[in-house]
């Protein structure tokens, strides 16, 4: 779903973000002057990846019927569920 969606980018921001608030840990326990910027990194690199998942979510497109469609990468196929696909019964 990650890749569905295009989220790979998002992800890796989120994953700097905890790495660099682990690096704040670390350097704030030896008492190092700087280490508060890694602080103000992580919550900003946090921050953005969190609004980076939101984006398929906020710019959906409708499509008429009330359903939302989110526009994914053309050359992924789509899971489709086998239900879906079967005719009704009359």
């Amino acid at each position: 779903m990650i890749k569905l969606l295009k989220l790979q980018k998002a992800i890796l921001v989120l994953i700097l973000g905890v790495l660099s608030f682990i690096a704040y840990r670390i350097l704030s326990a030896y008492e190092v002057s700087w280490a508060r910027y890694l602080q103000v990194l992580a919550g900003v690199l946090v921050m953005v990846g969190a609004l980076w998942m939101l984006y398929p979510i906020l710019f959906a497109k409708n499509d008429g019927d009330g359903k939302a469609e989110i526009i994914t990468d053309p050359t992924i196929p789509v899971p489709v569920d086998e239900e879906d696909e079967k005719p009704a019964k009359e």
